[in-house]
């Protein structure tokens, strides 16, 4: 554009004391995505260091627990996770005890994911301290912009990340 300076325009502080979004980056949906996941994520490793649950660790649980027994492959898709990292975690959650592999009995070439009796237990402290972090992460917006948000988060992710339905 004519006349526009394209040097990137300092961070400066708002009044509230906030940093400001650069200019050049106000309109990246990547930008403001990826900013907004990070600094979420960060609260929410922080919240959970008493359970040593990592974020990613969480997800899958919440997985596991709510639409298992799965297997790992429906697991990774499901979460959205490349196998190797699924197996990987899995392994270390499962060393803690809190999920358990059974022989699939439509596949015995294939384990079913289960959480355990204390993987329930961590899971629910987990969720107790990551809602904490959501509710503060979120009280910017009202109830209402927050359900649009959800909205319109869930139809971009839907339209452009249409998984394959996950196998048994």
């Amino acid at each position: 554009m004519e006349g526009t300076d394209n040097k990137e325009k300092p961070v400066t502080v708002d009044e509230a004391g906030a940093y400001a979004i650069p200019a050049a980056l106000s309109d990246s949906p990547g930008f403001l995505l990826n900013r907004s996941a990070r600094l979420i994520r960060d609260k929410n490793t922080d919240a959970l260091k008493p359970t040593g649950l990592t974020v990613r660790d969480l997800g899958l649980l919440r997985v596991i627990a709510s639409e298992g027994p799965l297997t790992q492959q429906a697991l990774s898709e499901r979460h959205r996770t490349d196998r190797s990292t699924v197996v990987d975690v899995i392994d270390g959650l499962e060393k803690r005890q809190l999920v358990m592999r059974s022989v699939n009995p439509r596949d015995r070439r294939s384990y079913l994911l289960m959480i355990t009796p204390r993987g329930k237990k961590l899971l629910a402290v987990a969720n107790k301290l990551t809602l904490k972090e959501k509710q503060k992460f979120l009280e910017a917006l009202t109830d209402e912009e927050w359900r649009l948000l959800r909205g319109l988060l869930a139809r971009l992710i839907n339209f452009h990340d249409r998984p394959e339905p996950p196998a048994l």
